[in-house]
């Protein structure tokens, strides 16, 4: 069922951030975050803009807006002109009420609300795209370490992982070296990964794939064990082509029109795959069936 949007996205906004009390990292990540919001809003609001691509449920129902033009109205309303016919609705650029999961803050609760308990942060998961990313870059590094509810990342402060195709790890900390081996098997949320490095043992268990983000100058691996237990890699490269800036599912593009039948499909909490002065790609995964939803807006 797609889901009713309001307009007080932007007043929420606000809302969390004078409400919250941050740690440095967690700053700065807003701080990024309000000048993505404001960097989208200021595109979007001047002009008319076209949709030049729209899969639903994979069906491509691009043609159902064609000759439309859609003016993103600062003060939240969205307006479909074709010449002929007017439809109206609304629109908000928000914080994912997600994010707080990556928060560092010592004084948060339990990571594992919010979404760490979904099972469809990897629906589309797969072997390769692991093996992909983790060989794409060299020198990752724990960032998160939960075993039996104990944060052990300070362990393994200044420790450097590189991943191999083969299923070999090399790990360097201090002049010292250390060899192991992982292996990756199944597919989607289902993919479990095995890491034996008998010299650390904290990491040795089987995993479970929880996660991939990919942002601009960052990118991420996140296990799981059971839920509760987390491992998660970081490291600071860029993996694939960001040059039109991407919030990597952080921010949610909230659109929502009553009807017709046509553009109530367009209701969503959308995730921005990129965007620019010019265009700005959509995506929504669906929680029920894992399917994506896709949705690319062109100004005129």
């Amino acid at each position: 069922m797609k889901k009713n949007i309001f307009i007080y996205g932007l007043l929420l906004v606000s809302v969390l951030f004078t409400g919250c009390t941050k740690d440095a990292d967690d700053n700065n990540n807003f701080a990024q975050l309000r000048a993505d919001i404001e960097t989208i809003t200021n595109n979007v609001t001047v002009g008319s803009w076209t949709i030049t691509n729209f899969i639903d449920s994979g069906k491509n129902e691009t043609g159902n807006f064609t000759g439309y033009g859609f003016s993103f109205n600062s003060d939240g309303s969205l307006v479909a002109e074709n010449g002929s016919n007017t439809e109206t609705g609304t629109w908000s650029i928000n914080i994912d009420s997600n994010t707080n999961d990556d928060s560092n803050n010592d004084n948060s609760t339990d990571d594992s609300s919010s979404d760490d308990n979904s099972n469809d942060d990897c629906n589309n998961c797969s072997v390769s795209q692991l093996t992909d990313v983790l060989t794409a870059c060299s020198d990752w590094y724990v960032d998160k370490l939960e075993v039996n509810d104990n944060d052990l990342e300070d362990n393994l402060s200044g420790y450097s992982f590189n991943f191999s195709s083969d299923g070999s790890i090399g790990v360097s900390s201090n002049g010292n070296t250390y060899t192991g081996l992982w292996t990756a098997s199944g597919s989607g949320n289902s993919i479990q990964v095995v890491l034996t490095i008998s010299d650390l043992s904290d990491l040795e268990a089987t995993w479970t794939l929880h996660e991939i983000e990919l942002e601009n100058g960052e990118s991420k691996v996140d296990l799981r064990v059971g839920g509760d237990d987390r491992l998660r890699f970081k490291n600071n490269c860029t993996i694939g082509n960001f040059s039109g800036g991407s919030s990597s599912g952080e921010i949610d593009f909230n659109i929502f029109f009553a009807s017709p039948a046509d553009f109530a499909e367009l209701s969503e909490d959308w995730d921005i795959i990129s965007h620019s002065s010019t265009k700005i790609e959509l995506k929504h995964v669906s929680g029920g069936n894992g399917g994506t939803d896709l949705l690319t807006l062109e100004k005129n």
